[in-house]
């Protein structure tokens, strides 16, 4: 018994270095989640930065640790990781009131919707996301900052631009927790960080 016990513990002080060398090798690594629920590691593409504005590619690009490359639909992608930053695939219409920047809602509709991928900011209660894009002649990507709480099947806006949060549409839309409700339209609370802070701290679903 005692031989057993000694050959596993030798075993496992072998492998440590192995198995922490694998695990921060993926951290490093880009990936990408298939609908299938397969998690593959390696580089992911999914901005064309040779085009002036950038745009997104009508396929992800995804080259495998061994150099092996692969184009996935949009659809057949449920999430992915570049660089450190995670996206996450939704289907979202605004069929009922026009594809339009001023729209405060943006609802999840798999059967009518298009396929977004929406940068994750924070999750929790109340998540935190951008809805990325690149305007004519800038290199650079414009956003607009969304919420969602767990439940929901629909996003909310939570900025309008250069003029802050949309304190009637989020103050409609905290109406489950009045004491972030009263910040907001009283300007006690100024920017997106602050509302997601305080409802995951602070309000009951």
């Amino acid at each position: 018994m005692q031989i057993i016990k000694t050959f596993t513990i030798v075993t496992t002080l072998l492998l440590l270095p192995f198995l922490t060398l694998k695990a921060q090798t993926s951290h490093l690594l880009d990936y990408i989640v298939l609908n299938s629920g397969d998690t593959l590691y390696g580089k992911v593409k999914h901005v064309n930065q040779r085009k002036v504005p950038p745009r997104y590619y009508k396929k992800i690009r995804f080259t495998n640790t061994k150099g092996k490359r692969k184009k996935y639909k949009r659809a057949d992608v449920a999430a992915f990781n570049v660089n450190n930053t995670n996206y996450e695939g939704f289907w979202l219409s605004q069929s009922s009131r026009g594809m339009t920047l001023i729209n405060p809602q943006y609802d999840i509709d798999p059967k009518n919707g298009e396929r977004y991928f929406l940068r994750v900011i924070s999750k929790g209660k109340l998540s935190h996301y951008y809805l990325e894009w690149w305007e004519q002649g800038e290199a650079g990507s414009s956003w607009m900052d969304l919420f969602r709480k767990e439940k929901d099947q629909f996003f909310i806006r939570a900025t309008q631009g250069l003029f802050g949060l949309k304190r009637k549409t989020l103050a409609k839309y905290f109406a489950n927790c009045p004491s972030l409700q009263e910040k907001i339209k009283k300007k006690q609370i100024r920017k997106v960080s602050q509302v997601v802070d305080y409802y995951n701290k602070n309000c009951v679903d």
